[in-house]
């Protein structure tokens, strides 16, 4: 299928390593909105594979109850977008409708990097949001990378933080990186935050999902309300 597949109707990016090359590291990005058919509140969500195992992933779908088709559908905490790689906004989750729709602000492909900026402002119903920017940046070089950068600002000071998901294990290591692994894969997690520091909040995620598995919502939240703030998570392959 080549190093990319680029979907610009639905605003999703798929991107390989070069064949024969030292990268094992593969990535599918999500733009979308919000009203799509068997809809998640997933703007901004990502899938990270390492090898063949999806380390950071979209947990999926809910075992089905009449829940899940009624007006009480987005309680469940897969389908909303607490249960995806998504930010907290002043608090709030994403909200539902076509009208939350990422904005393809610019994107750039070469033989070497992929790189994806959408704003996805609109998925949050927060009258001090002015700006928040998602930028996905892959590289195929060495071993392979994924950064994934959010720049928000309001006009008054207000929480944020954004997360990761994962059916692995993860680890807190002293330096305040992450690395989350299984039997086989390991990826390393490095995060970066300008305006104030950051905390790892865990959530286990119980719903009962077809996987039948209960995923982790690594969360990363900013310590304190900020108007202005950036969250790089930067993901490579664990040497």
């Amino acid at each position: 299928p080549g190093i990319r597949s680029w979907f610009d109707q639905a605003g999703i990016l798929i991107c390989r390593p070069a064949a024969n090359s030292s990268s094992r590291l593969g990535v599918a990005l999500k733009g979308g909105h919000n009203n799509e058919h068997h809809n998640h509140n997933d703007v901004g969500s990502f899938v990270v594979v390492l090898g063949d195992r999806p380390l950071l992933l979209d947990p999926g779908g809910e075992v089905y109850t009449a829940r899940t088709f009624s007006s009480r559908r987005y309680e469940s905490n897969v389908l909303n977008s607490f249960g995806h790689p998504v930010p907290l906004v002043a608090g709030k989750l994403q909200r539902t409708g076509s009208q939350a729709r990422a904005r393809v602000v610019s994107h750039s492909f070469t033989e070497n990097t992929d790189t994806l900026v959408l704003d996805i402002s609109s998925a949050y119903d927060v009258p001090e949001l002015k700006k928040l920017q998602r930028t996905f940046v892959y590289s195929r070089l060495g071993a392979g990378s994924l950064s994934v950068t959010d720049e928000v600002a309001f006009s008054q000071p207000c929480d944020f933080g954004t997360a990761l998901v994962t059916f692995e294990k993860w680890q807190e290591l002293p330096d305040a990186s992450l690395k989350i692994y299984d039997q086989k894969e390991a990826l390393h997690v490095n995060i970066t935050a300008t305006g104030a520091a950051f905390k790892i909040v865990p959530d286990t995620i119980h719903e009962d999902l077809s996987a039948r598995k209960e995923p982790t919502r690594l969360g990363i939240n900013l310590t304190k309300p900020m108007t202005d703030a950036v969250i790089r998570v930067t993901l490579t392959p664990e040497k």
